[in-house]
């Protein structure tokens, strides 16, 4: 395995932990925290730059 297949295995992994953290703080009614706040801004970055990035 090269560095970009380490790297891009490394950051579906650390999306699908934010993901699972942002669903998790959802579904327990969570959303007015810092916490929500925070995961929710990277979340979305992270897909902002990813349909860049394909277009």
């Amino acid at each position: 395995m090269d560095g970009f297949e380490f790297n891009a295995a490394h950051d579906l992994g650390n999306d699908a932990s934010l993901l699972e953290g942002l669903f998790q703080l959802v579904v327990s009614g969570h959303t007015d925290g810092w916490e929500f706040e925070q995961l929710n801004a990277e979340v979305y970055q992270r897909l902002q730059d990813a349909y860049a990035a394909a277009h």
